[in-house]
């Protein structure tokens, strides 16, 4: 008898232990799909990041991890994006902005090489200047305002779109072509590639404003077709303020995409919060619809 109750006590022994070996596993193996599902959402700028929060929350999260600036400081520690690609993104963004600005300074949006649409974008924006100008006692210059709408607005959009690029979340874990684990690190090398030609588009353009500077020998004197004065670097006062609108800009787009008004919550990115919220609410239904007919299945059995 003694020596059965002895044999039975490291049977129970090794039970216990292979149950505990069991749960941690479940446990890890729970944990582990967690993070990949929160990483996934994080690259895709999910709207919705975790079950259970509010609007606000929601919204402080998404800020907090796509915002160009705010961004490098305060983004998720599982994001996939880390501080060094942030801050190359930023400086495409600078880039951008300086490119912009200085296209506008320097008139190349009046001239006919620009096109007819970015002619016609050009002159409503001078029509609404001239307008805001009649009604108030502000004087509003053609140029500065299309910066700080028109351009501020396209300054934003490169930035979401570049962000895009980096994150490259079709090819992270969660997303269509995981399969193919080779292409996450194109999205990456596109952006680089991108950002170089932005500095480079940049220096161009302030060279060219640096020399049309060089020509005009009062220091007051007005350049043709640009309708501003061309103090030496006067320019990076109205590129500093159409930085600023941009960043502005960006929380103003972020949140009307994050709303839903644009899909009316029904369509993929456009749809914004409340399509994420649907969709996670009909994934739910089809889990539990599935338990319930396995439970059903055993039953019968």
């Amino acid at each position: 008898m003694v020596a059965k109750t002895v044999a039975k006590k490291p049977r129970e022994s090794r039970s216990l232990a292979s149950r505990h070996i069991t749960e941690i596993h479940s446990r890890t193996t729970k944990r582990d799909r967690e993070i990949a599902e929160l990483t996934s959402k994080l690259a895709s700028r999910s709207y919705h990041l975790e079950e259970g929060n509010s609007w606000s929350q929601d919204w402080l999260q998404y800020q907090k991890n796509t915002h160009p600036l705010f961004g490098i400081c305060f983004h998720h520690h599982l994001h996939p994006i880390g501080r060094f690609q942030r801050i190359i993104i930023l400086v495409g963004s600078i880039a951008f902005g300086l490119t912009l600005t200085n296209c506008v300074y320097l008139g190349f949006l009046k001239s006919q090489q620009a096109g007819t649409a970015v002619n016609y974008i050009y002159d409503q924006a001078g029509n609404i200047s001239e307008a805001i100008s009649d009604q108030t006692s502000i004087e509003v210059e053609q140029s500065l305002f299309f910066l700080w709408t028109v351009g501020s607005f396209l300054h934003a959009t490169f930035d979401m779109i570049i962000w895009y690029l980096t994150a490259c979340a079709c090819f992270r874990p969660g997303g269509g072509f995981f399969s193919r684990p080779f292409c996450q690190k194109f999205g990456s090398y596109l952006t680089v590639l991108l950002v170089v030609c932005a500095l480079f588009s940049a220096t161009g353009v302030v060279v060219l404003r640096l020399n049309a500077d060089t020509i005009v020998e009062d220091p007051t004197h007005i350049l043709d077709g640009t309708g501003l004065e061309s103090t030496k670097f006067s320019f990076l006062l109205a590129y500093s303020l159409e930085l600023v609108f941009a960043f502005v800009f960006y929380f103003i787009t972020s949140t009307i995409l994050f709303s839903g008004v644009l899909g009316c919550g029904r369509i993929p990115i456009l749809g914004g919060r409340p399509y994420e919220l649907r969709k996670e609410a009909a994934e739910k239904n089809n889990v539990d619809q599935t338990d319930d007919s396995f439970e059903d299945d055993v039953y019968s059995v």
